[in-house]
């Protein structure tokens, strides 16, 4: 249990985004935050609304917004911020103490509850992003990456470009390539999918859940994990988008993620929709 509540601290959807989302990251956000852990408990917000963030502070972007009375987990704080999750939506950021009221402790470990997949609220659709290529991801110390100058089987014309532009950058920056996995390349096509389908532009998918219950509802093991989505009409304007986001770079340039999938479908919207989940084995 108290794995599962570590990568929901570490984050980066990082769920980085919509988080961009783009990207989030806890491990990264709160680095120059120390990290006081507490009892776990669970709050009612007070504010008639509140701003969950991608860190502790009011300069990171909104990631979600809660209700009075709803419910968090706290897993810590972070200054004057409590690092928390929000169970029926699967949000997990950072939030102002002030308006957290605590209502009890537990002892022990606990696990926390299974996103809702039917009740995740819908996040407004993002306006393409025209830029040019871009920057990626730190992978894990020694792995072996697989080329990505050689057409990787099972990827189309669009993903494979992705997975060049993101590696070349991850080069650029003294890394190793991302190693497609194969499971994981069929989860993020099929959430690229989903977003276009289901008309919605966020990490939380109403099918799905958050990109992590997807991950384990197809039964990808990993220690942690992050998710970058985008809509652009080509490539290299969407990676360059993520690199020009602290949290989808962040996301890009994660020396704990040593594999990826990459889904990048037609939509009537955005001209091609994005989407790149990374893991660390």
């Amino acid at each position: 249990m108290k794995r599962k509540i570590v990568l929901l601290i570490v984050l980066a959807l990082v769920l980085t985004g919509g988080l961009g989302l783009s990207g989030l990251s806890f491990q990264n956000a709160f680095a120059a935050t120390t990290f006081q852990k507490v009892n776990f408990v669970t709050g009612v917000v007070t504010a008639d609304t509140l701003n969950v963030r991608q860190g502790p502070s009011t300069k990171f972007p909104i990631v979600c917004v809660l209700k009075k009375g709803q419910t968090v987990n706290v897993f810590g704080k972070l200054g004057d911020w409590y690092a928390v999750y929000e169970p029926a939506s699967g949000c997990v950021g950072a939030v102002s103490s002030k308006y957290i009221k605590q209502q009890g402790t537990t002892t022990g470990t606990t696990t926390a509850k299974k996103p809702t997949k039917t009740s995740a609220p819908k996040a407004p659709a993002a306006t393409p992003v025209k830029v040019s290529p871009a920057p990626t991801t730190a992978a894990k110390p020694g792995s072996t990456a697989q080329a990505t100058s050689t057409p990787v089987a099972g990827l189309n014309a669009d993903e494979q470009r992705t997975l060049e532009l993101i590696n070349k950058e991850r080069t650029k920056a003294g890394l190793e390539p991302l190693k497609i996995d194969a499971e994981l390349q069929k989860v993020a096509r099929l959430k690229a999918q989903d977003m276009v389908e289901k008309n919605y532009f966020s990490h939380q998918s109403p099918t799905y859940g958050s990109p992590f219950d997807m991950m384990r509802q197809f039964d990808i093991n990993f220690r942690t994990a992050g998710e970058n989505i985008a809509g652009n009409r080509t490539v290299e304007g969407a990676v360059q988008a993520w690199m020009n986001s602290e949290g989808h770079r962040k996301n890009i340039l994660n020396a704990n993620f040593n594999y990826t999938g990459i889904g990048v479908v037609e939509s009537p919207q955005y001209g091609k929709m994005f989407v790149q989940m990374f893991i660390g084995k």
